[in-house]
């Protein structure tokens, strides 16, 4: 499989997304080099963020695509030119098995992971014309000045973002913008890019992954989420 589609539907008010939802690799790849462990890890996926997304696509019944291989095989969320599309480190964690990556098996990553993941984001935007993007993030609270819930990124939204914020902060969540990474970096590659092709509104949520390491707690968070977001995504307009 190479994008997963939840509860495909057109006419849809917002379209999820979730670029970094798996920590498989393909039989044919192997471990990569690493140990379960280090696959199972930030670096290799964003720890909860699949449920996050599921539990979301259901109260919102909201299409979703998720992606189903490790960012560390193909990373969804980078441009083509990109260094770390195919990433040879990950936070210092050296993948053996990108080193030696040549041009046949970029292509063949590519064709079987990445381009179907965007190609069903296009089909969900054409399905639901009026749709907006919220992409589905979670990151690690592993470094300096990272002591918050959920961050809001955006470039083009600032408004939509801030109103984002509100809503979020009015359920309990400490919320920051632009945090742990900004959009304004061009970090938000996936939600930029089929946002601005489709002209449609697109903001990404970054959620720390302490709050979401196991599914109940994962789907409580996206229950309190979903308040703020269908709050929201009525004001996409």
């Amino acid at each position: 499989m190479t994008a997963n589609q939840l509860r495909p539907r057109t006419g849809s008010r917002l379209i999820l997304t979730c670029e970094h939802a798996s920590p498989d690799v393909p039989q044919r790849l192997g471990d990569l080099g690493l140990s379960d462990e280090q696959r199972h890890d930030h670096i290799g996926w964003d720890v909860g963020a699949a449920i996050v997304s599921d539990e979301l696509s259901l109260r919102l019944s909201a299409p979703a695509v998720l992606s189903t291989v490790s960012r560390l095989v193909v990373d969804c969320n980078r441009r083509l030119d990109d260094h770390d599309l195919i990433p040879v480190s990950s936070h210092g964690v050296i993948v053996p098995a990108n080193h030696a990556v040549d041009e046949s098996e970029r292509q063949r990553r590519l064709r079987d992971h990445y381009e179907p993941f965007h190609e069903a984001i296009d089909g969900a935007l054409e399905a639901s014309p009026g749709a907006a993007l919220l992409s589905v993030h979670s990151f690690t609270p592993d470094y300096d000045n990272r002591d918050f819930d959920v961050g809001v990124l955006f470039d083009d939204y600032p408004d939509h973002a801030e109103r984002l914020a509100i809503a979020l902060a009015s359920t309990g969540f400490r919320v920051r913008m632009n945090e742990p990474y900004s959009g304004l970096a061009g970090l938000i590659y996936s939600a930029q890019s089929h946002g601005r092709r489709y002209q449609r509104r697109y903001l990404e949520l970054e959620i720390n992954n302490v709050l979401l390491r196991s599914e109940p707690a994962a789907r409580a968070v996206a229950a309190n989420l979903a308040q703020a977001v269908a709050a929201f995504s009525d004001d996409w307009d």
